[in-house]
């Protein structure tokens, strides 16, 4: 009944349908194994994956899941087109599920016929709009239990928690800045088109223009995408589920977006690189630490200069790193409260920034400010040493712990 001919003229119909006539990796994907059924070809997931997909010998089913969900897909599309366009086919094609074979088969007797679902609608009409009506009261009852619980349990922390109680209660718009690394654009001659480039040596205007005006090069312009790091991006999730439990909706603005006229408009939060402050380097200047890029150091010069340490990182590696991480929560000018996280590699601001949502490690910090002080300060500087590979830490260190003063 199904010879080759006939296979042939199926498969052409169901290409050349809307479904898939403009979808060729479907249509493609879809011809592939049709021939290979044809050719008496027992496919299998790596021999998909490395024929057709052009992956290469090490491909793992278990970490790429290509093949089976394109093969879901186009399960998906067959079923739109006899659904459709194909729903008077005598004959249909099928991909059973957990395999990869083509199967061409009589179709089942009326079972998309518009005529035969007409009349089974006109037959239990009242009693499918019945049923309708008591599912839709029944769900929408239960999601607003559902909702009611999540919201009595949506507390991720205390809200007088002294690390984020002036955002948790804060009148003032609060503007979290996400550090995004500089990057310029340069032509090439030789491919007679513009680059975006990332020099680490290149981290604001001012560097910009002492290298054009190194190499007389007047062309150069920061580029106009941005470039975000993973501590910037990696950082945000546990700070925003904190300011969301608490009905706050932040403002997220670029760092290199914002002038020091603004720095008092919000309560804001840093997070990301050091070499991302920007306008914002100088509020560093607030607390007892100072930072150089080239080498990694970063300074703690208090009052009394015999307590001065020098703590240092190095370059980035693939295997183990130790980050610096600073963690200042400043007051701003204008009764405002700046907080920035900010570390030299990718390891630090997510940590950190879990770290100081953590109920039970900020309790932990919570003692050493009581133990310290007497009491847990509104504003404090924190320095931490984070250990771990890649971007997985498994040590992190407190070095240094203080309060800071308001301003008079």
């Amino acid at each position: 009944m199904f010879n080759d001919s006939t296979r042939e003229k199926l498969l052409e119909k169901i290409l050349n349908s809307k479904e898939f006539s403009n979808s060729s990796i479907y249509g493609n994907y879809l011809n592939y194994l049709v021939n290979a059924a044809i050719e008496g070809i027992t496919l299998k997931e790596t021999t998909i994956a490395i024929d057709f997909f052009g992956k290469d010998a090490e491909f793992n089913p278990a970490e790429d899941t290509i093949v089976r969900s394109h093969t879901y897909t186009l399960r998906k599309k067959l079923e739109r087109y006899y659904f459709t366009e194909g729903r008077k086919d005598k004959y249909r094609l099928r991909i059973p599920k957990g395999h990869y074979e083509t199967i061409f088969e009589e179709a089942p007797n009326n079972i998309y016929s518009g005529v035969y679902l007409a009349s089974i609608l006109k037959k239990y009409y009242p009693l499918i709009i019945i049923l309708s009506l008591i599912i839709v009261i029944a769900y929408l009852l239960n999601k607003n239990n559902i909702k009611n619980e999540k919201i009595e349990a949506y507390q991720i922390i205390d809200s007088e928690n002294f690390i984020w109680k002036e955002y948790i209660h804060s009148e003032l718009p609060i503007l979290i800045i996400p550090g995004d690394h500089f990057t310029f654009d340069i032509f090439s001659q030789k491919f007679n088109r513009s680059f975006s480039v990332r020099d680490v040596t290149i981290n604001s205007m001012e560097d910009l223009d002492a290298l054009k005006e190194k190499f007389g090069d007047n062309t150069l312009q920061p580029a106009p995408e941005p470039y975000f790091p993973y501590h910037s991006i990696w950082g945000l999730p546990p700070v925003l589920s904190v300011l969301f439990s608490a009905n706050q909706k932040p403002i997220l603005r670029k760092s290199s977006d914002i002038s020091p006229q603004i720095l008092d408009e919000y309560n804001i939060i840093f997070l990301g690189s050091i070499k991302t402050l920007y306008a914002l380097k100088h509020t560093v200047e607030r607390s007892n630490f100072y930072f150089t890029i080239s080498p990694h150091t970063i300074t703690y010069s208090p009052s009394d200069s015999t307590k001065k340490q020098i703590f240092k990182t190095s370059l980035h590696s693939s295997g183990q790193n130790e980050d610096l991480v600073l963690a200042l929560k400043l007051p701003g000018p204008a009764k405002n409260t700046t907080f920035i996280i900010a570390s030299y590699h990718s390891l630090g601001v997510p940590e950190i920034a879990n770290y100081l949502v953590d109920e039970g490690r900020s309790k932990e910090l919570h003692q050493l400010f009581i133990d310290k002080y007497g009491h847990t300060p509104k504003y404090f500087e924190l320095l931490f040493k984070v250990i771990g590979i890649d971007k997985t830490a498994y040590a992190t260190e407190i070095l240094i712990y203080n309060e800071i003063e308001e301003f008079n």
